[in-house]
């Protein structure tokens, strides 16, 4: 029986394979390879961080004991799904598919609708700005939790959830990865508050009397601020710090600054979180996804695209006195979309991730500096060889008052295998071509002058020093100048697999 038991562990493990190892590849750490199409069962709050939230569990007050015959039956039925599902597993999807193209496209439509119109009320609202600062909030929340440094987040939590960690409990939380952060809706009419609803897809160490489990979740957060509110400048608001100096959080319980000494109310100045509910968890061990490879999911299908792509493409040639579209896009194609991959991939594929600091924001450089830092311990390399893009399509144009933003498909082929320091094959292929295409975000500041050309990508577009001395947060050790927001140069904001990608 026991056997079987354990089979059946590893025919719910065959479920949900890994992703590609690539960055924003997803590694084998994600929770699930589908958009936000699964209910959510109603907001609540765990009464440990750790357990599964199970939204669609039953009970029935009418239940009998289950026959011999019955039994037998049933454990038949599931003897026979275990050995086909052992049988397939080399090949197997993800039971969880993702929604087609049309779906995704009606779901960008809708969120987008719902961001036009909280850019009604607030003109200064940026969606770069609020997914920021969700992040960092995300990362903070459990970096600190369980810590005295869990109070600093007083003014940017509900009552509820400011008292939700025991500081006294014997775990520690650390290796916070984000794999994707979606939203979910925006609301903006009724009420005297404004809310907004994300899922995020993410990963984290637990750290428990000395022994270290790495889990992989899938989370709801809804934040929640007063109605009427004007979004502040992205340096107070972008991380969580005090959106009345900019300093980093450093609260006391009451909410009070540290450093200018300003007393924050939860939403009153800032989005708050008033509800986290966990939809899903699971043990994700880091170190076998690593050289884990599954079948592209969604390469062939077609591409999401803006509803009103035309119109901001006239917008964008009117903003910047463009006769024609192909003045900017080709251009932009060349020198920011084909260069920047094949930077990007490569120095991922040579484990020089640091090197390639520059172009990234700091939500995807700090996502994928994890998986590298797992390739260096093991020794291992993700070798990406005759890397190759072989085409490129517009998906999106944003723009608000401090953030333009473009969103590009790539479709590219090459060679992608992981080795380990001896050279030997330990996962994927190093002669089949791997296609597969992705969504890059690039964003840049709103209103700065531009470039007549482009900047080396070799250098600080900032000072023109070379580009070999920029810390982990995106500061040139030359200038001084923070880079990595976009302030100077277009910068990779994020990437998204096609079979996710929702706009």
């Amino acid at each position: 029986m026991k056997k079987w038991l354990l089979l059946l562990a590893l025919a719910g493990l065959a479920i949900s394979p890994p992703l590609p190892a690539r960055p924003g590849g997803g590694h084998s750490s994600s929770s699930h390879s589908s958009s936000s199409s699964h209910s959510s069962g109603g907001w609540s709050h765990s009464g440990s961080s750790w357990s599964t939230h199970d939204s669609s569990g039953n009970s029935s007050g009418s239940a009998h004991p289950m026959s011999s015959l019955e039994a037998l039956i049933l454990f038949i039925i599931i003897v026979v799904i275990v050995i086909i599902v052992l049988r397939s597993q080399a090949g197997a999807r993800s039971m969880v598919t993702a929604p087609p193209a049309q779906y995704r496209a009606q779901r960008q439509q809708s969120i987008a609708e719902q961001i036009a119109a909280l850019k009604q009320a607030d003109a200064n609202f940026s969606a770069v700005v609020f997914l920021d600062f969700a992040h960092s909030l995300y990362c903070k929340f459990y970096e600190y939790s369980t810590k005295p440094e869990f109070s600093y987040l007083s003014p940017f939590l509900s009552t509820e959830l400011q008292g939700h960690f025991q500081r006294s409990q014997p775990w520690t939380v650390s290796e916070i990865v984000v794999n994707s952060l979606r939203w979910l809706e925006i609301g903006t009419a009724g009420s005297d508050t404004d809310t907004i609803t994300v899922e995020f897809d993410a990963n984290y160490t637990l750290d428990l009397q000395d022994q270290r489990s790495r889990y992989a979740v899938v989370e709801r957060w809804q934040f929640y601020r007063r109605k009427g509110l004007l979004s502040g400048e992205p340096e107070k608001i972008q991380s969580v710090n005090c959106p009345q100096c900019g300093a980093p959080a450093h609260f006391t319980d009451a909410g009070v600054c540290s450093y200018c000494g300003a007393s924050v109310q939860k939403g009153d100045a800032q989005w708050c979180l008033g509800k986290r509910v966990v939809v899903a968890t699971h043990a994700a061990p880091a170190v076998a996804g690593l050289a884990a490879y599954a079948e592209e999911q969604g390469t062939q299908a077609i591409t999401v695209k803006q509803a009103d792509l035309i119109e901001q493409m006239n917008r964008w040639q009117q903003r910047y006195g463009i006769a024609e579209w192909q003045q900017f896009w080709l251009p932009f194609e060349n020198d920011e979309v084909r260069n920047y991959f094949a930077a990007i991939y490569g120095h991922w594929s040579r484990r020089d991730w640091q090197a390639a600091r520059h172009l990234l924001s700091d939500r995807l450089y700090e996502t994928n500096a994890f998986w590298q830092k797992m390739y260096v311990e093991r020794g291992w390399f993700n070798r990406l060889e005759h890397l190759r893009i072989e085409q490129i399509v517009l998906a999106k144009i944003d723009s608000d008052k401090f953030y333009e933003a473009i969103t590009v498909r790539i479709f590219a082929a090459c060679n992608d295998y992981t080795e380990d320091a001896g050279g030997k094959i330990v996962g994927g292929s190093k002669t089949s071509l791997r296609r597969f295409s992705e969504y890059w975000t690039f964003v840049r500041r709103s209103g700065k002058e531009r470039q007549e050309k482009p900047y080396s990508l070799s250098q600080c577009p900032s000072c023109g020093a070379p580009a070999d001395n920029m810390g982990q947060s995106g500061e040139c050790g030359y200038c001084g100048s923070k880079i990595s927001t976009g302030q100077f140069s277009w910068v990779l904001f994020l990437i998204e697999q096609d079979e996710v990608y929702c706009g």
